[in-house]
């Protein structure tokens, strides 16, 4: 048996910089516990997350794994498999067939099909390869003849699932037959049934597999399989340089879509993955760093993203890491990131530090580490220190540092420092640091300038500062931030995914035909606007969250007669829209949020217009799962629901009251592990149909209107947790209703 080992591409070099490095040393490898997605292992992450192994998987992998094989198939690829009927050959994958029919064994072997073709016709032939690999049928079976054609090959080849689908009313998708399918692929490979190619380590290790298979796993091992090399001839291929379980992990992700990852394997996994081109597993890594990053892992994944060019990824990354950077510098782990980066993170104005003196500690303390090949980055560094920004103490803290008289190029810095000391400083001033992420509002309705007509709006705009007067008096500076294309919305959704704003649904105007389906998206990396897919149906009153790379739509208003209990759910890779579980009832107005990777679902309004007090854990697969009901009042619809801390803030809305509705001022927030609500401080205004989001710890309400007066809200509300109460900012540009909010970077970090 021959053997050949595969360094497996140009990437070597640059793997072997990355994983474990300098960033990533003293990491051993993970333990094969798995480890559910609860809370608890959560929210103790800090304690024990590097052994913690979690689950993920890729929604689309089946779809994409069966387009390679038709591909393979299609380009008469490593086809093992012949039926000669009257003259013809018919080639294909013994895999395949096997996966579609209910006796896989039967498949397998080195003979060619030849009893089955003796009861078989071409075009029931046909019609079993076409469903193998795509999970379709592709014949008229309405035409004479051909629906016995087609059951006589369903018999003969044992592929029952085939019949059913011809025979029965209610047919099944195709994304439905390809994870059976996938299904039974899996199995095999796990019996070892059929397995003709064996994968192994350099440390000896070896796993069996199926070459086809392998080849339709990504572009990489089809170009080594498929491509004329000596490795397509061979029955055993040696791959250097890999791990024996990162070899095992590649290999179960080709035949099941799921990585189990944790902080210990995530840097060694993710550099093989770059090596082999298997995009669909990495996406799951860049999730599980996304993800999980906190102040121990952000400087890691900074950097490895830096090596390998993933641009998302390390924009999340250094977000994190400037938005935590007073934490961060504590930590060892700064002393080990190179120069340029640490100068970068400095020069930021969005960098978070309590004081100025932060950053010229942390420079000290880089530069000490390995004080014979730093000290020249010294003067460049502590240009980076604001010192207009820096108090008497920090001034004289900084002038007792004995780094600072053992390089010459540190004069200047020592001059700046003197003459702040002694009041005599006329050099420029500096901006003061701010807050990467900034307060938008997207789009909603006001009245026009003439109180004429209520005229929806494009517009986004942003806080771009929040003024304090004298007594209660506060204002906000508003700056647009970009211009919605056509049509002009509100009754609208937005959210958040891969650095991308998501805003979908609403209506134009206030016809019943006026309700949107469309969607636009908003790059913000490339500032650039995209135009999806229409959704599957209209909506406005809706709510859509983002979880697990998707986007969902749920639920809403469709014309203003009916309501939708109808789910839909938006993946960017397939750009395509698709249903989900539908909610145990119709509703409008509701609210949805997602906490540690569940959806949930409070309130709104039935098709009976009774106001509800439900909370739902919704799941895609499976539907509604009753929660605890809110307490605060008899139902509510119209509010707003964030995630905040461990909990669920409820906010704003409209209450059943009499024989109508009155605003609903009362807050609570829910307590997911205990399945309990508890009370919140109350709104001091009205907010129907707000816009909200989270920023820097706090939550923001802004805009909407009032049950009782039907008049627009005009106010932008803070709840502030050191406070513990809800504070008036000032007034939007425009007294906005129906509008949406949310965080995104400040537009000189966008641009």
């Amino acid at each position: 048996m021959e053997r050949r080992q595969v360094r497996g591409g140009d990437m070597g070099d640059v793997r072997r910089k990355s994983t474990p490095g300098t960033l990533h040393r003293n990491q051993k490898h993970a333990t094969e516990t798995e480890l559910k997605h609860t809370p608890d292992a959560k929210s103790n992450r800090h304690q024990h997350h590097h052994s913690d192994i979690f689950s993920y998987t890729l929604p689309s992998h089946s779809e994409t794994l069966f387009n390679r094989l038709q591909s393979l198939w299609e380009e008469k690829l490593l086809l093992d498999c012949t039926f000669t009927l009257k003259g013809n050959s018919f080639h294909s994958h013994r895999i395949v067939l096997a996966a579609s029919s209910q006796t896989p064994n039967a498949f397998i072997g080195s003979k060619q099909m030849s009893e089955a073709a003796n009861c078989l016709s071409p075009i029931g032939l046909r019609a079993a390869l076409e469903f193998a690999y795509t999970g379709r049928v592709a014949v008229d079976l309405s035409k004479e003849g051909v629906m016995e054609e087609v059951l006589n090959a369903c018999q003969c080849l044992g592929m029952e699932r085939l019949m059913e689908r011809c025979t029965s009313k209610v047919t099944t998708s195709v994304a439905t037959e390809r994870d059976k399918s996938i299904r039974v692929i899996k199995d095999m490979w796990e019996r070892g049934v059929g397995c003709d190619i064996t994968i192994q380590a350099e440390t000896g290790e070896s796993y069996s597999a199926h070459r086809v298979v392998v080849a339709a796993g990504g572009d990489y091992f089809r170009a080594l399989l498929c491509g004329g090399l000596r490795e397509s001839r061979e029955d055993v291929v040696c791959l250097r340089g890999v791990p024996s379980w990162v070899i095992e992990s590649i290999l179960r992700f080709i035949y099941t879509g799921q990585l189990r990852l944790s902080w210990n394997r995530v840097w060694e996994i993710t550099d093989a993955l770059i090596q082999f081109q298997l995009e669909g597993a990495l996406s799951l890594c860049i999730n599980f760093l996304q993800e999980r990053m906190d102040e121990s892992t952000c400087l890691d994944v900074l950097v490895l993203a830096e090596n390998y060019g993933l641009v998302q990824l390390g924009q999340a990354a250094e977000e994190y890491t400037l938005a935590h950077f007073q934490c961060i510098s504590g930590w060892e782990k700064i002393k080990d990131i190179p120069c340029p980066l640490l100068d970068r993170l400095l020069e930021k104005d969005s960098l978070c530090v309590e004081s100025e003196i932060v950053v010229f500690r942390t420079i000290v303390s880089w530069v000490e580490d390995n004080l014979k090949e730093r000290l020249p980055c010294l003067p460049g560094l502590l240009l980076r220190v604001r010192i207009p920004l820096l108090n008497y103490s920090d001034l004289q803290e900084a002038l007792s540092c004995s780094l600072l008289y053992r390089s010459p190029g540190t004069r200047v810095i020592l001059k700046a420092l003197k003459s702040f000391t002694d009041g005599h400083y006329k050099g420029p001033e500096c901006r003061p640091r701010t807050a990467n992420q900034v307060l938008v509002l997207v789009g909603g309705d006001t009245v026009d300038d003439e109180f004429q007509k209520r005229v929806p709006s494009q517009m986004l705009w942003f806080a771009q500062q929040f003024h304090r007067g004298p007594g209660l008096i506060r204002s906000i500076d508003w700056k647009q931030y970009a211009k919605v294309p056509e049509p002009a919305r509100f009754r609208h959704c937005v959210c958040l995914l891969n650095n991308k704003l998501y805003i979908l649904g609403g209506r134009k105007y206030y016809g019943a035909l006026d309700i949107l389906k469309s969607a636009v998206r908003f790059d913000l990396t490339h500032c650039k606007w995209e135009l999806l897919p229409d959704m599957l149906c209209q909506r406005d009153y809706f709510s859509a969250v983002c979880v697990d790379g998707k986007v969902f739509a749920i639920g809403g208003n469709r014309d203003d007669s009916q309501y939708q209990d109808t789910v839909e759910y938006y993946t960017p890779e397939e750009n395509t829209w698709r249903p989900a579980h539908p909610l145990k009832t119709a509703v409008c107005g509701h609210a949805a949020a997602v906490l540690d990777g569940q959806i949930y679902i409070s309130g709104g309004c039935d098709p009976h217009h009774s106001c509800l007090s439900s909370m739902w854990n919704y799941h895609p697969s499976h539907g509604c799962f009753p929660r605890a009901p809110m307490t605060a009042g008899a139902g509510r619809a119209g509010h707003i629901m964030l995630a905040y801390g461990r909990g669920l803030v409820v906010a704003g809305g409209l209450q059943p009251f009499r024989m109508g509705f009155e605003d609903q001022l009362l807050c609570e927030i829910y307590n997911p592990t205990h399945d309990t609500w508890s009370s919140f401080p109350t709104l001091p205004r009205p907010h129907l149909c707000p816009g909200a989001t989270v920023l820097d710890g706090r939550v923001y309400v802004v805009g909407g209107s009032s049950a009782n007066t039907a008049r627009d809200t005009n106010w932008v509300h803070c709840y502030d947790p050191k406070e513990e109460c809800w504070e008036n900012l000032g007034a939007m540009p425009y007294p906005y209703a129906d509008l949406a909010a949310c965080s995104l970077p400040f537009p000189d970090l966008v641009n």
